[in-house]
């Protein structure tokens, strides 16, 4: 783990909250297909809280057909917070790209 990441949690989480994760993530993976609005996934593959591949899964199982995935290489759990100034510049980049792609260009005077 990069020494800058100042704020990533290093221990492992308490039974009570492995639980309640374990019971999330299985309420969400079983409802995956349901999502068919405009979707951008960003996660780093460093990330050690929440595997990659979780966000692989909702990229291939989510039934909309506008969905965008960027995986990181460098980042990890937090990717707008302690990581490197060129990671976190890259992450907004990216998330104003997709807003503007998706945002309407004529706004009504009214």
């Amino acid at each position: 783990m990069c020494s800058y990441n100042v704020i990533a949690y290093k221990n492992k989480p308490r039974l009570r909250t492995a639980l309640e994760m374990l019971r999330i993530t299985k309420e969400i993976e079983s409802s995956l297909e349901e999502v068919s609005l405009p979707i951008i996934i960003l996660h780093g593959e460093g990330d050690l809280v929440t595997d990659p591949s979780v966000s692989k899964a909702l990229y291939e199982k989510a039934k909309s057909s506008d969905k965008t995935l960027h995986l990181y290489k460098e980042a990890y759990h937090a990717i707008l917070e302690g990581e490197s100034d060129e990671t976190i510049f890259q992450v907004l980049d990216d998330i104003i790209s997709w807003l503007d792609q998706h945002s309407t260009k004529e706004v009504p005077l009214s």
